[in-house]
Formats: C-alpha cells, sequence, structure tokens
C-alpha cells in the first residue's frame, strides 16, 4: 500500500531516531485493548453465572449513553472492536496512511486528527444510527486516511485486494473509496455495530482538517479566481501602448466584423480601461 520510494516528497520530514511515531503508538495500544477484550469475552463465555454480553454493555457506545449520564463510553467504545477482522481492517488503513502522513503533518496534528474524528464521530453515529452500538476507531482511521489522500492526492496506492487481486490507484481516490464505501453501508445498514454513519463522517472530518493547513489541490473556483487576480495584476502592469496592441485592437477588429452589440461585457470593461490608461497617458 506504499507509494513507489521515488515519489517520496523532498517535504517530507525525516523520522526521530529512537522514537517511536504517534501512529505505531496507537496501533499498539489498540491491539493490546483488543487482546484484552478478546480474554474478557472468554472468560464470559465460561461463567455459568452473572450478566451477560457485560462488556459491550458497559463500554460500547449508544444513543442512550449521554441521557443516562454514561460519558465514559465516548471514550472506551473506540478500545472494542467487532471482531478480529474489524480490527485488522483499521490498524491496517491506520499503520499505512499514518506512516505516510505523519511525517509531514506532524504527531501533534495526527493525533488530533484521529482522536477528534473518532469522539465527534461517535456523537454523530448516536444521531444517524440511533438504535445501534458503535465499536471501534473507524472514524478515526477513515480520517488520518482521508488526512492521507488530501496531503499527497496523486501518490499511487499499491496494493492487493483480498490480498490476491493486484490493485494501483492514486491515494486521492482511495481517500474517496473509503467515504462512498461508508456512506454506502450507512444506506444500506450494514455492519451499524463498525458505524458506517461515522466512517463517512470522519472522512469528511480528515479532508477538512488537512485542508485548512493548506494540503490538498485547489478547487475549481480557488483557481479561476487565482486567474482572475493574476490577469488583473498583468492588465494593471500595462503601458498604454501594450494595453491596446493586446486587448484593445483585437475588440476593436471584433467590432468592424460583427459590431459593437457582439461584444461581452467583460470586452466592454477592457474597452473602459483601456481608454482610461490612454487618457492618464496623455
Amino acid at each position: 500500500m506504499r507509494p513507489p520510494r521515488r515519489q517520496t516528497p523532498i517535504y517530507a520530514r525525516p523520522w526521530a531516531a529512537g522514537r517511536p511515531t504517534v501512529t505505531v503508538l496507537m496501533v499498539a495500544v489498540l491491539v493490546g485493548a483488543f487482546g484484552a477484550q478478546w480474554l474478557l469475552e472468554l472468560i464470559e463465555k465460561d461463567r455459568v453465572v452473572g450478566p451477560t454480553n457485560w462488556l459491550m454493555s458497559w463500554l460500547a457506545l449508544d444513543s442512550s449513553a449521554a441521557a443516562a449520564g454514561a460519558w465514559w463510553k465516548f471514550l472506551t467504545f473506540g478500545f472494542l472492536h467487532a471482531n478480529i477482522f474489524h480490527l485488522a481492517a483499521n490498524m491496517l488503513l491506520l499503520y499505512f496512511a499514518g506512516c505516510e502522513s505523519e511525517p509531514i503533518l506532524g504527531r501533534k496534528h495526527i493525533l488530533a486528527i484521529f482522536g477528534g474524528a473518532t469522539l465527534i464521530g461517535g456523537a454523530f453515529h448516536c444521531i444517524a444510527m440511533p438504535g445501534y452500538q458503535l465499536v471501534g476507531v473507524s472514524a478515526g482511521v477513515a480520517a488520518v486516511v482521508a488526512a492521507y489522500a488530501t496531503t499527497l492526492p496523486e501518490f499511487e496506492v499499491v496494493g492487493h485486494l483480498f490480498f490476491v487481486i493486484p490493485l494501483k490507484l492514486r491515494a486521492k481516490f482511495f481517500g474517496m473509496a473509503i467515504a462512498v464505501i461508508g456512506a454506502a453501508c450507512w444506506a444500506a445498514n450494514i455492519q451499524p455495530m463498525i458505524g458506517p454513519a461515522s466512517v463517512l463522517f470522519g472522512s469528511a472530518f480528515g479532508w477538512a482538517y488537512v485542508r485548512q493547513l493548506g494540503f490538498g489541490n485547489p478547487f475549481w473556483w480557488q483557481r479561476r479566481l487565482y486567474e482572475r487576480r493574476q490577469r488583473t495584476q498583468r492588465l494593471a502592469r500595462m503601458n498604454a501602448d501594450q494595453f491596446v496592441a493586446e486587448e484593445v485592437d483585437p475588440i476593436l477588429e471584433k467590432i468592424a466584423r460583427q459590431g459593437i452589440e457582439s461584444l461581452t461585457r467583460e470586452e466592454r470593461r477592457l474597452l473602459s480601461l483601456g481608454s482610461t490608461k490612454v487618457a492618464e497617458r496623455k
């Protein structure tokens, strides 16, 4: 899933020697938490008396948590996972996307993206899918993937679908795919326990967070405004002779061919600006 070495960005900061990354620490903590979950669930199955499924009841997030005063569930649900496949998918995505993004964004921003999306994504799940419990950090992982796709949109993600089918696509499309899968699962009510609605929110959160840091390709209206600003500055730098030769003469030729009524608003504005420049020269 890592991009080719030749695509390594020149602005990527090297890893600090002997200092564990936030991404690796998060993966280690979550894997350890799942190990504890598996052990406790194994003990629960061997019990003859006592409440069943108590771990999920006490730690998984549900829509009644806030009303019941169980605020700790907004922190504990991320340490649980539905099954080993849920954990593996989250940890693989978190590791690869986080390892590529952290040297560029920094430890604090990766932690803020992951933690913020997980916490707020949990609240969003309670609103969007109130009848289902939520476990796992899918929202936080989706946010990190979206941050990676926004920071390095043109990188090629190379991997294998189902560990068999070769897969190669740009990072920006990979990030979009995660968001689309979350939206589709939410609409079809597939795997509600892993929070497909929160996955969609997490993708939007990670994208917006990184955009406000200044990463990502400009939107079409931003490109349009930039081009218009550049053109305005170029016209302002022209002297009267240059302006007449490059801008006014073609408009006068158009008037001679098609009449003055054929002029657009922009062409009329250029004629007025040309008159101003000529008057200033005199």
